[in-house]
């Protein structure tokens, strides 16, 4: 018999209701790719998926890189791509650093359709191997999820930004649920699936949990008019990880801080504080 993947083995799937749940919470539907400035390095490698992913066993991810210095990991949001945090990174590369900006499964040049918090941080610890430890981390909205996910699985990053960051993939997932309908047994039929799909169940992705084990300098910030994400997740995770700092912004959004010049102002000097390469070395010695 074929092993085939969970999300397309039942007979009865076009009409499934869990079924079809799962599919909206992992299908991806990107904007087209964008182009990068001249000079950007640009590779490709394969990540493993889990058994019976939906899009095969392995996953191509391509990878940009600007700059010289040390290394600052950027990993975008969900249907956006690295792209899209251009202008963070190009603030970046005049503060000395150099940036290291995927495009995640599904999304920008990357391959795939299909995405989940695990198969992320499957990627950025795949980058850790080839980048070394990182001066810096930031992700913004899902790629925040993620990094803190790579994070508590041993990436090893110096200091860390999180902008505008979900705090709990279960409760995405019943958010997903309760907008097609789903009942209470559907709702963990829905849960049970994905765990069976991803390898690991949303409810242990939760970022406040993470956060106790984690020590590395951090910079929270969320804007509190943020209609995409609320703030008050990010908030609770902030007094919960040893060295956090919370930092509220206004009128924002889930998008405009972005590329706003505090927030852009705020980050450069945050990363500043990071240690010099030699330090960083010796650190990674």
């Amino acid at each position: 018999m074929t092993n085939l993947s969970p999300l397309q083995s039942a007979p009865t799937a076009p009409t499934d209701p869990v079924l079809q749940a799962a599919q909206q919470v992992l299908r991806v539907r990107p904007s087209p790719p964008r182009a990068w400035p001249t000079g950007t390095v640009s590779t490709t490698f394969d990540i493993e998926a889990p058994a019976g992913w939906p899009d095969g066993p392995r996953v191509p991810v391509t990878l940009h890189r600007r700059g010289e210095g040390p290394a600052a990991l950027l990993v975008h949001g969900w249907q956006s791509q690295a792209a899209d945090l251009m202008p963070l990174g190009d603030a970046l590369i005049a503060a000395g650093f150099s940036v290291w900006a995927p495009d995640l499964p599904g999304h920008g040049h990357s391959g795939g359709r299909h995405l989940a918090i695990p198969q992320a941080a499957t990627a950025l610890r795949e980058i850790g191997r080839l980048a070394g430890p990182f001066a810096l981390a930031i992700g913004h909205s899902y790629g925040g999820a993620s990094l803190v996910h790579a994070l508590a699985q041993g990436l090893a990053v110096q200091r860390v930004v999180l902008l505008a960051a979900p705090t709990h993939y279960g409760q995405f997932v019943r958010l997903a649920a309760r907008q097609r309908g789903l009942d209470a047994a559907q709702t963990e039929a829905l849960l049970a699936r994905l765990h069976e799909v991803t390898g690991e169940h949303p409810d242990r992705i939760d970022m406040a949990r993470q956060a106790e084990a984690l020590s590395a300098p951090a910079l929270l910030m969320h804007s509190a008019d943020d209609t995409v994400v609320p703030a008050a997740g990010l908030h609770a995770v902030a007094q919960r990880w040893r060295g956090a700092r919370w930092h509220p912004l206004e009128g924002l959004g889930h998008f405009r801080l972005l590329d706003d010049p505090g927030v852009l102002q705020t980050i450069r000097r945050f990363a500043a504080e990071s240690p010099p390469p030699a330090a960083l070395s010796a650190a990674a010695a």
